[in-house]
């Protein structure tokens, strides 16, 4: 089941991509990028589909959420508000018949996606009412507070750090299961270089992507991956491992995109551990 105006959603989803995708201009082709991952870092918990839809629609958004989500934190949307459209999946239950056609004690949901319907969500900025509790999640400029937390990320993806003091030698490097990290580095360039790091071990050690890809693909992914992580936190790392430098069709773009929105999603939650971001307005994950 998908309506018009779900497909009419879609649609620019796709032609935006399509749009990156034949871009000439290395620097606007950038920052595009950039644009983008910012996004992905902003609604982290939001399916690839919908932080392209709020982007496109309402590129300064910041919080978003439902009518009732707003309301149930003390929050009222502003009269004659305009909602951002995103996409919510159908679901219902399944038939006998379905279930039957399952391989036998084979673990599958009750449930079956037979569509997606048009949804409104709302920006903080149109919102008035009860102030929201502030999150913890900004960084000091020089990283102090951040570190630890993407050191217990590593804790909570099951890999080991180590910093080793090397001079001369690169600022890190990851080794299936493991991540070393310079240890002369400043403590902002230690940050940027475990998120990197982390993305690798994530997108290419523990998937078993690595040997598919090219180098260049891969270092990409990890880059992207990282600046959304560090984005987050309110840091913005110098990089030149953006989409611009890659010659890849609309296809493989969306592909890598959806993977590092993964990516990005699976360390935030590394590193929120004690569900700090559930205490704001980024709370509804619509997967679409």
């Amino acid at each position: 089941m998908q309506s018009d105006r779900s497909k009419a959603l879609i649609d620019s989803v796709t032609d935006s991509i399509n749009t990156l995708a034949t871009m000439t201009d290395a620097t606007a082709k950038s920052d595009l990028f950039k644009t983008w991952l910012r996004a992905v870092s902003r609604f982290h918990h939001y399916s690839f589909n919908n932080q392209l839809l709020v982007l496109l629609q309402r590129p300064q958004a910041e919080r978003v959420a439902g009518f009732h989500t707003w309301k149930s934190l003390g929050r009222n949307v502003k009269k004659g508000a305009k909602g951002i459209a995103i996409l919510a999946p159908c679901v219902r239950k399944k038939t006998a018949e379905e279930a039957d056609k399952q391989r036998k004690g084979e673990r599958v949901s009750e449930m079956r996606l037979c569509g997606f319907r048009v949804t409104h969500v709302f920006d903080i900025a149109d919102t008035e009412g009860k102030p929201l509790p502030e999150l913890d999640h900004r960084a000091q400029a020089g990283g102090e507070t951040l570190l630890p937390r993407l050191e217990s990320a590593a804790a909570a993806m099951g890999i080991a750090l180590e910093y080793r003091e090397e001079t001369g030698s690169p600022n890190g490097w990851s080794e299936g299961g493991k991540v070393v990290v310079n240890a002369t580095l400043s403590t902002a360039a230690k940050c940027g270089t475990l998120a990197h790091e982390l993305a690798h071990e994530y997108l290419h050690w523990q998937s078993n992507r690595r040997d598919d890809m090219t180098r260049e693909q891969r270092e990409l992914e990890a880059e992207a991956t990282s600046f959304a992580v560090l984005a987050h936190f309110g840091v913005e790392q110098p990089s030149d491992r953006y989409l611009a430098s890659w010659d890849a069709t609309a296809e493989s773009i969306t592909a890598s995109l959806h993977t590092i929105r993964d990516a990005v999603h699976h360390i935030l939650s590394a590193m929120d551990s004690k569900g700090q971001e559930q205490a704001g307005a980024e709370i509804e994950e619509i997967a679409a």
